[in-house]
């Protein structure tokens, strides 16, 4: 089931934090779930929903402000995780 922001906040404040503000809490529901090791193999794509099909390719470096990915040709894309099919294939 998916809630709403304020819903959420709500829920929140009466359980854990009676100080989160609804920017601080969409700040850690939009943060990044993982960060890779620097130089390691993710999937690349322009848009979040394109990953699942992207046979793009790149060397993470670091994380931007915005939770996006950056590789080693100095962009910035939204990445994931290589799957057991994927790194089959490089080898």
């Amino acid at each position: 089931m998916l809630y709403d922001l304020a819903t959420i906040q709500s829920a929140i404040k009466r359980v854990l934090d009676k100080d989160v503000t609804q920017a601080r809490l969409k700040s850690e529901l939009e943060k990044a779930v993982w960060v890779p090791e620097v130089d390691r193999m993710i999937v690349v794509s322009d848009t979040i929903e394109g990953l699942d099909g992207s046979d793009r390719y790149g060397l993470f470096q670091k994380m931007t402000k915005d939770n996006r990915y950056q590789i080693s040709t100095g962009r910035w894309k939204y990445a994931r995780l290589l799957t057991a099919e994927e790194i089959a294939k490089c080898y």
